[in-house]
């Protein structure tokens, strides 16, 4: 019986669902494209004659596609606790009249779950329609931004629609949780009453987990001297996601009483300020529910760009520090094996470093390695290479909790082989890999390999412009691209960087959507929530224009709080990130991106202004 007045209501009251079911349908593209997309990841990978490269190429999408996703159904859950937090809100009357005529708790709870069912269902077959039908597209889109040049072939879809119809139902049950339980505790008398009290107060529940969630951010600063920079990263992708759950507990609170803060100073000139600070002092369910997507966004985004940020300046850092060889030689497959021949026959050249892949390791001589590229060892001996042992990066050793005389498992020829660990090596991710293995534990698997690039240092009484010109006569007619040093780190850093800005697009791009139906949604809830209090600031004088602006102010002010949160998660995400970098190496200059960082505050608060400027002109 309550899902058949689920259905009529959600039938009959649709307008304040539709942001529910906007977010949940995006939701559901998306979780179906991307399914799509890594099942099409997976059949790319198993087809024969996928080079290393490639493969490697299709797990980094595979573990992008998985992030977008996941940071999408988190952005997703804001959208439909808002909706059915602000109806709920709206309902009371009608939820105390259900109870008068006898509906018990449970089965209220269970007429708004159902309602939230029935806006997942009818956005399941929307999304996962739309989804199959926009995967092609999103193929093609990801080579036009350059984040991969294979050609991918989606799979069928029944695998994504059970997979996406199943996250959107979860998402839509989680997210309606909380507003179910709430409409439960409405009591019988709330039909007779003309107007609800907000409580500004946090209930056990919320303090347990936003303590939770904050205690444990603050206990990870413990181990900050001790975490590397890409440890670092990784962190800067998932640490704000649980800073803005820890806050959001803290929401009622923290954004109402923030926003009347920075409406003071305006108050004390304009009466339009005076009364959008005045309602956010009383108010806590419409600045929450607007600072939530403002925050997440504006930390996730923040956080990220940050961090990829300074990243790069560690990569190109470390390239700069470690690299010895002058000159750099980048072939193409074809002709790797025959340059690397020419190249040792040049007398003005002292040392030939071949950087040789195959699979997920690199194959290197520790003496021109050592000549070359710095390979030094942090702990343990490279002599452990002559004895078929491996040597493995201080990132690597951290991530597995693998040091110096575990055995790790490799993939050596299609075999698995246990290798001893004879070495611990700084990280230098643009100079050779996380595990490095002697030539020897290959043998005859390393005959069709081909290096990617070789590393030269020439004969020191040779003047460097000599040196050059003799290697690229030695490599005349073939594809090989022969750089300087400085070049080819220069060349690195801003593939390296585009390489980042396509990620951002693929991961940012849903999320950002997503807060845009969120902000959009609340503010245009809230609206419609505060009709009579318009009504009645009419009947005391206030104009029209006065309205708007409170509106303008009260919209503003909560995303100004919310921006100013976020931009402390991103400071503190930021220094955790520059407090690895520049341990690891000292002096490092850092770039901050502060156009992009800009763009986002602008962004987030603009795109209130204008749903609050609409909803009040719409009303």
């Amino acid at each position: 019986m309550m899902l058949r007045i689920s259905r009529q209501t959600v039938r009959q009251s649709w307008r304040p669902y539709a942001g529910a079911f906007v977010a949940l349908a995006v939701g559901i593209v998306l979780m179906t494209t991307t399914v799509l997309l890594i099942g099409a990841v997976e059949a790319e990978a198993s087809r024969p004659g996928v080079t290393p490269a490639e493969k490697l190429e299709l797990e980094d999408l595979s573990a992008l596609f998985g992030i977008m996703a996941g940071v999408s159904m988190f952005m997703a859950l804001f959208v439909v606790a808002s909706t059915f937090g602000f109806v709920v809100a709206t309902r009371r009357r009608e939820l105390g009249l259900l109870r008068l005529v006898g509906a018990t708790p449970r089965q209220v709870r269970r007429m708004v779950l159902g309602e939230a069912v029935v806006v997942a269902l009818l956005a399941t077959v929307a999304g996962c329609l739309a989804g199959t039908m926009l995967s092609p597209a999103a193929t093609a889109f990801l080579r036009v931004r350059g984040v991969t040049s294979l050609d991918l072939d989606p799979p069928a879809p029944y695998t994504a629609w059970a997979v996406a119809a199943g996250c959107g139902v979860t998402v839509a049950l989680l997210g309606a949780w909380r507003a179910s339980r709430r409409a439960a505790r409405v009591a019988p008398v709330a039909a007779l009453q003309e107007a609800g009290f907000e409580r500004r107060r946090v209930t056990v529940g919320q303090g347990v987990v936003g303590t939770l969630c904050l205690g444990g951010v603050v206990a990870t600063f413990a181990a900050v001297p001790e975490i590397t920079p890409l440890f670092a990263l990784v962190s800067a992708v998932l640490m704000p996601e649980v800073v803005v759950v820890g806050l959001m507990c803290f929401g009622g609170l923290l954004f109402p009483a923030l926003a009347a803060l920075l409406a003071t100073p305006a108050a004390r000139r304009d009466v339009a300020a005076r009364l959008a600070r005045d309602h956010l002092r009383t108010a806590v369910r419409t600045p929450a529910s607007l600072a939530a997507p403002v925050l997440a966004i504006s930390a996730i985004a923040g956080s990220l760009v940050l961090a990829l940020s300074f990243t790069a300046d560690w990569n190109t850092a470390l390239d700069r520090e470690q690299l010895q060889a002058s000159l750099v030689v980048e072939v193409d497959g074809g002709d790797g094996g025959d340059a690397v021949d020419r190249l040792r026959a040049v007398p003005e050249i002292d040392v030939v470093d071949a950087r040789l892949v195959v699979g997920d390791t690199e194959v290197v001589d520790p003496a021109t390695a050592v000549a070359a590229r710095s390979f030094a060892p942090v702990r343990g001996d490279l002599s452990a290479l002559d004895r078929r042992e491996v040597v493995v990066t201080e990132t690597y050793a951290l991530d597995t909790g693998k040091d110096v005389g575990d055995r790790i498992r490799l993939r050596v020829g299609g075999d698995g082989v246990r290798a001893r660990i004879g070495a611990v090596v700084h990280d230098a991710p643009d100079l050779y890999g996380e595990v490095v293995a002697p030539a020897e534990l290959f043998g005859p698997g390393l005959r069709d390999a081909v290096p990617e690039q070789v590393f030269l240092v020439p004969d020191p009484d040779v003047p460097p412009v000599d040196a050059r010109a003799a290697v690229e006569e030695a490599l005349s007619g073939t594809s090989a691209r022969v750089l300087g040093a400085d070049a080819w780190v220069g060349e690195v850093e801003r593939d390296t960087r585009a390489a980042n800005d396509a990620a951002l697009w693929v991961l940012l791009g849903p999320s950002a959507l997503y807060a845009g139906i969120a902000i959009v949604n609340t503010v245009l809830i809230g609206s419609s929530q505060r009709r009579r209090e318009r009504r009645t600031l009419a009947l005391l004088g206030a104009t029209g224009r006065q309205g708007r602006r409170a509106a303008l102010w009260e919209a503003g002010s909560v995303g100004a709080a919310a921006v100013l949160v976020g931009g402390a998660v991103v400071g503190v995400v930021g220094w955790m990130v520059q407090h690895a970098v520049t341990r690891d190496v000292p002096g490092v200059d850092l770039t901050v991106p502060w156009l992009p960082l800009g763009a986002i505050a602008a962004t987030c608060v603009g795109l209130t202004l204008v749903a609050a400027s609409v909803s009040r002109r719409g009303s």
